[in-house]
């Protein structure tokens, strides 16, 4: 019976799950005009008040009140805004727990031992969401590394036209080209709110982690103290990064074979575990029922770990 009941638990946490996810399904961010006018029309107070009263609201509310008793919340609504995610901290936090739920029954299915299951489909989850996380933020960080050289160009070019620097600045935005656009509008809003114009770009250079553009805001500052040719030093920085992207592409290539040797060599394992579990899901039970086996997961676990992170300081070169 109690392996009944452990199945009729999970069951009822995997639909409560997929009801949450699912209420928290967004679209791309680009309504349409017919959808924008729906949602300000004459049902727009029952509609809102119908989904005020759903279980993913509630849900919501509850992980957020949990997530602001510490400093998490601060911290995730920074990697969500570099991540370019438009999503509330409770509700990332949310959508993790629902993945957690939802490996941790299907890890039960699989293997029998609830206990063990629920314990990896946690940490499997967290860690999942996790690496998501900041699998976005390092690909919109590369994003915008390599459209400064390009942003900076055209700033130098608008300057030398007779633009100002907020002029020119504007003139990139006008460009649509993302992440360069939409972190620059940010700092040109923060600038027309009274913020320094220096001291914005120092946001945008710290939210992504952009030393290139540190060093182009230190040249604006000395520009403005001194005096000088803001555009001949923003294309000779230009120059400079180009030449520093030349020389990493370069580096990649060469170490491209090392970098596949250590994905093929992290995943292959994990693959055939997960074939076997698929395939003779009796002859794997054993590892995870048996004291025996438990520690030899564990330990293979471990091993795995602390050779992807020499896999990775081997085939990391800094430029």
């Amino acid at each position: 019976m109690s392996g009944v009941a452990a199945g009729a638990i999970f069951i009822a946490l995997l639909g409560l799950a997929l009801l949450v996810t699912r209420s928290l399904r967004r679209d791309d961010g680009r309504p349409d005009l017919a959808a924008q006018i729906e949602r300000y029309g004459q049902q727009h107070g029952q509609a809102a008040a119908h989904a005020d009263g759903t279980v993913a609201s509630a849900a919501v509310g509850w992980v957020a009140r949990m997530l602001q008793s510490g400093d998490t919340d601060r911290q995730l609504a920074k990697r969500l805004d570099r991540a370019g995610i438009a999503r509330k901290p409770a509700e990332w936090a949310l959508l993790g727990g629902c993945a957690c739920v939802v490996l941790a029954a299907l890890l039960t299915a699989l293997t029998g031992n609830a206990p063990v299951a629920v314990i990896v489909g946690v940490l499997a989850g967290w860690l999942g969401m996790r690496l998501v996380l900041s699998f976005r933020i390092a690909r919109r960080m590369a994003a915008f590394g390599d459209q400064l050289p390009t942003v900076l160009q055209l700033v130098a070019g608008s300057l030398r036209s007779g633009f100002s620097l907020v002029q020119a600045l504007d003139a990139v935005v006008r460009e649509e080209a993302q992440p360069a656009a939409g972190e620059f509008a940010r700092a040109l809003a923060e600038a027309r709110l009274g913020v320094a114009l220096d001291v914005a770009l120092d946001g945008v250079a710290s939210r992504m982690d952009s030393e290139d553009l540190r060093w182009s805001v230190m040249a604006i500052r000395i520009q403005r103290e001194v005096g000088g040719n803001l555009a001949e030093v923003l294309r000779n920085t230009v120059v400079t990064m180009r030449e520093r992207a030349y020389l990493r592409r370069q580096v990649r290539s060469l170490s491209a074979e090392g970098r596949l040797s250590a994905y093929i060599l992290v995943a292959m394992p994990l693959l055939v575990g997960g074939w076997l579990m698929l395939t003779s899901p009796a002859y794997m039970r054993p590892l995870f029922t048996s004291p025996v086996g438990l520690g030899m997961l564990v330990g293979a676990a471990l091993l795995l770990v602390a050779g992807a992170l020499w896999m990775r300081k081997v085939i990391t070169v800094v430029v």
